[in-house]
């Protein structure tokens, strides 16, 4: 069945939403932040390969071969396929769409309800109910209580949680350049903001003269970005420092 005519049936019983699920990436231009919410990050379990079991896009052979490796063997195994496989590669990209469709038809969210998507994975406002369809599973991998989206900065985007920051946009070697630093700072203004904590414009205020004056770790000018290798106090100033001051004026008034 096409995605176009199963966004037909459920289209009926769901709000119309901004999100396509042709958009195997997505972030939503009308949430930059949201705090004191539950939120909920939705996979895929074993995407690719459920994927392939659902639709019978294999041979049952095939099928069987890759069911015998373990997870990590089998989404290389898998990639290699697409990458000999054009037809192959569509029909995933396809039937990839068509479960995101099914997942967001189902639990009858809203744009409101979908903060991104990044293929297999869907961030939700809120907790969903419907999350097996055949062979495909979407399974809640983490939940946070707060979200920010730098939009200014490469759609840079943090997830928080009494556990930790969650960042998309930024490998793992650039964020424990910030780990101790930049994140450790945006982890106390976001718990600061949840609780509405009045020391926060103190703590700010603070933090923003001794960055102005030079006097922090040099860790704190790192750009705080994909790359995170390059020294320069300017750009965090004005691509993560004012948007976050702007968030919390908003926030606190």
């Amino acid at each position: 069945m096409a995605i176009d005519e199963i966004w037909r049936i459920y289209k009926g019983d769901v709000i119309d939403v901004g999100y396509s699920p042709h958009k195997s990436q997505y972030f939503n231009p009308n949430i930059e932040y949201v705090f004191n919410r539950d939120l909920t990050e939705y996979d895929m379990r074993d995407a690719g390969y459920a994927i392939i079991k659902h639709y019978g896009l294999l041979d049952a052979n095939t099928i069987k071969e890759l069911s015998a490796l373990d997870k990590m063997e089998r989404t290389i195994a898998i990639g290699k396929l697409r990458g000999k496989d054009k037809d192959l590669s569509k029909l995933l990209t396809d039937k990839f769409a068509e479960m995101r469709s099914l997942f967001v038809s189902a639990n009858r969210l809203s744009d409101s309800n979908i903060i991104s998507v990044k293929n297999d994975a869907i961030y939700t406002i809120g907790e969903c109910s419907k999350l097996k369809f055949g062979q495909v599973e979407f399974v809640p991998k983490n939940k946070y209580s707060s979200y920010i989206r730098f939009t200014d900065n490469m759609n840079i985007e943090v997830y928080y949680s009494s556990g930790g920051l969650d960042v998309k946009g930024i490998g793992e070697v650039g964020l424990n350049r910030h780990r101790l630093y930049t994140l450790a700072f945006l982890s106390k203004v976001i718990y600061y903001l949840e609780s509405k904590n009045p020391s926060l414009k103190r703590y700010l205020r603070t933090f923003i003269d001794e960055y102005k004056g030079m006097k922090l770790d040099d860790e704190y000018y790192i750009e705080f970005n994909n790359m995170s290798s390059m020294y320069n106090p300017i750009y965090n100033y004005q691509k993560m420092l004012i948007p976050l001051i702007q968030i919390s004026l908003r926030e606190m008034t």
